[in-house]
């Protein structure tokens, strides 16, 4: 289980401030939400993209575990007079709102299955995944097995479920500013794969920035399934209504889905 140790949250809390990858998120998310939307970001880590949502929604419940990751979110609210977000401490595959979300967005967070089975009890509209579409890691490009949590499980787990969605493939730039060629070295050490983990990556660059003269180069690679709860439900109404009928070919009408949209190309 991923912990948000003081390293892990200093790294990416640098990385969240230098870069408009949750800027460009947020717009991309946009279309799917409203203005009056109550939304939940699960498992919003840091927080940034639960900021980055903030003006395009009425509201916004930041739910994550680990309250040292919401004391990040929480420094940010009070620094940028963010007034309609909503720090939330808990499990939120395991948490039920007093009310049901307009829109629900998993960000690198949950399984599909996780993610179904947490928006079922909590969303009543648009459900939003980013999941990982990529098959090396972005720093070290060593390879990375593609598990549960990828893109193509994803979509999969949907399709066998007869779950209708849309999805598509997209990439931003999400790159690692760094202090120092020690602390190069440490972050590689943290989040590198393979036996070169802990070397001094090749692909360091200079930035002639005084603060950090540093940074990894990263394309973070995902990919974007929309799950529409209102639709989903009636399907299953209909589904229901129609088994109920007892017609004489016992038929049931087959699940709508949709097949995913063609990959999109590089963003930023």
């Amino acid at each position: 289980m991923f912990e948000w140790t003081e390293e892990r949250v200093s790294f990416m809390a640098d990385a969240c401030e230098r870069t408009d990858f949750h800027t460009r998120l947020a717009a991309l998310l946009s279309p799917y939400l409203k203005k009056t939307d109550s939304i939940c970001d699960a498992g919003c880590g840091l927080g940034y993209l639960s900021l980055a949502l903030s003006p395009l929604v009425g509201h916004v419940t930041a739910a994550e575990r680990d309250d040292r990751a919401l004391d990040v979110l929480r420094r940010q609210l009070a620094r940028r007079d963010i007034r309609n977000v909503t720090p939330l401490c808990t499990d939120v595959l395991a948490y039920t709102p007093s009310e049901p979300f307009d829109a629900m967005v998993f960000c690198f967070f949950g399984s599909m299955e996780e993610i179904v089975a947490a928006a079922r009890r909590q969303c009543r509209g648009t459900v939003l995944a980013i999941v990982r579409d990529d098959t090396c890691h972005r720093f070290s490009g060593a390879p990375r097995e593609p598990g549960r949590h990828s893109f193509e499980s994803a979509c999969g787990y949907l399709e066998r479920q007869g779950i209708p969605y849309t999805s598509r493939r997209m990439a931003l730039d999400f790159p690692q500013p760094l202090r120092t060629r020690e602390d190069a070295r440490r972050f590689m050490a943290l989040y590198g794969r393979g036996d070169a983990a802990e070397a001094l990556p090749t692909s360091l660059v200079s930035t002639g920035d005084p603060e950090f003269p540093w940074q990894l180069p990263g394309v973070r690679r995902f990919g974007m399934i929309v799950l529409n709860w209102k639709k989903e439900k009636t399907h299953e109404q209909e589904r229901e209504t129609a088994a109920g009928a007892g017609t004489g070919a016992g038929h049931e009408p087959e699940p709508v889905r949709l097949r995913p949209e063609a990959a999109a190309g590089r963003s930023g």
